[in-house]
Parts: C-alpha cells; sequence; structure tokens
C-alpha cells in the first residue's frame, strides 16, 4: 500500500505528499522510509529547484502512529536504535538538502508532524490549523526535534512548549512561536504557496543552496553531529521505557495515564 505520493510539476517542483489520510498521516515505518527516498531523489535531482511537503486528507501529520508506538518499546534494542536513525534521517535530509523545503500545512501538526516541520525553511498553513509537541503527554521525550526546533524558534519558547504539550493555534505558532511563517486563510493554501514558490524560483539554485548551507552552519553548534546522536539515544529510551508503555495504553484505551512519582 502507498503511503506516499509524488508528483513534479515542469517548473521542477517536487510535491511529496504523506498520505494516510485514514489515519491522519501518522508516521510509521513504511511511509518514513518513503519519505526518506523521496527526499534523496529531490535533492539528487538536477531538475528540482523546490520541494513542497504535503499531507492528503483533513491533516498534515498527527506524529507517530500510537498503534507504532506501543510496538517499538517492545522491540530489541538494536532494532529499536536502528528505527530511531531512520526517523532522525528525515529531519537531516530536509535540512541539508540543497532545495527550499516548503511545509504545506492543513488541520494542524503534532509530536512527530513538528519534528518534520522543525527542519523545514518555509511554513504555510491554514489559519484553522493547530500544533502541539504532545510527547511528554505519551511518557516520550521529544530529543529527535530539539536540535531543530531550538534553531528555528530558540530555547526559551521550546522550554514551554515541549514541557507543556499545550496545543496552539496557528496565529501563534507564527506572531509568538515563529513555527509557522505564513498563515493562509481556510482553503487557500495553494494561493499562499504559489507566490512563494515564484519567488524562489526568481533565485539562483546554486546561491540558494549556498544560502542555505551558511544558514544550517550557524544557526547549531558547530558540534551538533554528536549532539544529534545523543538525541537519538534518549529517543530509543524514552520509546523503550515504562512511561512509554503506560502513555500509549492510556491514549488507546482512552484514559487518563497513571502516572508514577519519579
Amino acid at each position: 500500500m502507498e503511503m506516499l505520493s509524488e508528483s513534479h510539476d515542469p517548473r521542477g517542483i517536487a510535491t511529496l505528499t504523506l498520505d494516510r489520510p485514514a489515519r491522519f498521516n501518522a508516521l510509521v515505518p513504511a511511509l518514513i522510509d518513503a519519505l526518506n527516498a523521496a527526499l534523496e531523489r529531490a535533492a539528487a535531482d538536477g531538475e528540482v529547484r523546490v520541494v513542497v511537503l504535503a499531507g492528503a486528507g483533513r491533516m498534515f501529520c498527527a506524529g507517530a502512529d500510537v498503534s507504532y508506538l506501543r510496538k517499538a518499546g517492545a522491540l530489541s534494542p538494536d532494532d529499536n536504535l536502528a528505527g530511531a536513525r531512520v526517523y532522525s534521517r528525515t529531519t537531516e535530509l530536509i535540512r541539508a538538502m540543497g532545495k527550499p523545503v516548503i511545509a504545506r500545512v492543513q488541520g494542524g501538526a503534532f509530536g512527530g508532524g513538528i519534528t518534520i516541520l522543525a527542519a523545514r525553511d518555509v511554513v504555510v498553513a491554514e489559519a484553522g490549523a493547530s500544533f502541539a509537541i504532545t510527547e511528554a503527554r505519551f511518557g516520550l521525550t521529544p530529543s529527535l526535534m530539539l536540535p531543530y526546533l531550538i534553531a528555528r524558534i530558540g530555547p526559551h519558547r521550546a522550554r514551554r512548549w515541549c514541557l507543556t504539550a499545550e496545543s496552539m493555534d496557528a496565529a501563534t505558532a507564527a506572531a509568538a512561536i515563529g513555527l509557522v511563517d505564513i498563515v493562509a486563510p481556510e482553503d487557500g493554501l495553494d494561493t499562499a504557496v504559489g507566490p512563494l514558490v515564484a519567488d524562489l524560483l526568481a533565485g539562483a539554485p546554486g546561491a540558494l543552496d549556498e544560502t542555505k548551507d551558511w544558514l544550517n552552519r550557524l544557526a547549531r553548534p558547530a558540534a551538533d553531529a554528536a549532539a544529534v546522536e545523543r538525541t537519538i539515544h534518549a529517543f530509543v529510551a524514552g520509546r523503550a521505557s515504562s512511561e512509554e508503555k503506560e502513555g500509549t495504553a492510556a491514549f488507546l484505551e482512552k484514559r487518563k495515564p497513571g502516572w508514577a512519582a519519579g
């Protein structure tokens, strides 16, 4: 079953669409594998000038599929680590790509969906979209997103939204947080994305590549490769924790989690 659709137009726009609408495009290994492969193809394709990442249906991405999270906690440490590395590679592919990457967001993004947004160059969201960094509600740490999220919104904002897991609307995500760049009217996403794409196509490809490279070099500490490696191990530890087991079970059973005192 295809979980990602891919299209190209003559101007050099590659649109990659998460395609699990019945599950609100929740992330599972097959979808992540398909997305990574598509990002690698777009990066290597000299005809591609701009990449647009979208979601089918009513929501951009609900984050990790909770049913998968429950299974992942029972994986062997080696298998869990391998899966986390594949997931981490998605954000690094987006960040390192020498072409502008736009997120086209309807409905909202939660958890792992925010991880993908944090690495993006420009985020365009419908006014009715909502966002939340929900990992703590599932007994997890949002470690994989932090190297990208902190670079995008700053550590003081990241503290509040990562710790509280509260929801924000698109206006707050744009004006107060900086997670969203452009807020579009309802049903006006394509109208908002169009002029942005035109502006990006007007730039020289080599200049945009080098500009992205320098933005990436200067936006994060020089030792970020080691930091990213530590975040992967922290993510794996969280997926195997008793709190993760309780958090996912509570969600699936539609009850409040019974957190034990630390």
